[in-house]
């Protein structure tokens, strides 16, 4: 997202080219894109100077939107331990709280424009 947030507005990049420049496997960044395409996040454009392109502005789309696609967030909310019931009395309970807290703080206060 940061990737296409880069190139020239409206302008659609080819998936071979994102998959080189940011080698990662074709077919994984195939299903990256078509779950960004179901989010609405981007637009696929067929034929001739076809590609994929942001659906709005990398300002306009935060982090959150994307990693929350692929990642469930609120799980890191959960007991570092792994306790079904947590009294908070363990020595991570605190300091895990604060990493998730800024974890999330982050993906909600950046945009994919400012990934890159």
């Amino acid at each position: 997202m940061g990737f296409l947030a880069k190139q020239e507005p409206d302008t659609p990049i080819l998936s071979s080219t994102i998959a080189t420049d940011m080698n990662i496997p074709r077919n994984f960044l195939s299903k990256i894109i078509n779950r960004l395409v179901q989010a609405g996040l981007v637009t696929a454009v067929r034929g001739r100077g076809g590609g994929v392109k942001l659906a709005q502005a990398g300002n306009d789309i935060y982090l959150a939107q994307v990693v929350e696609l692929f990642m469930k967030v609120e799980a890191t909310r959960h007991c570092l331990m792994g306790l079904k019931t947590c009294d908070g009395s363990c020595g991570l309970h605190l300091r895990w709280r604060i990493i998730t807290e800024q974890f999330e703080k982050l993906l909600h206060d950046t945009t994919v424009d400012q990934v890159f």
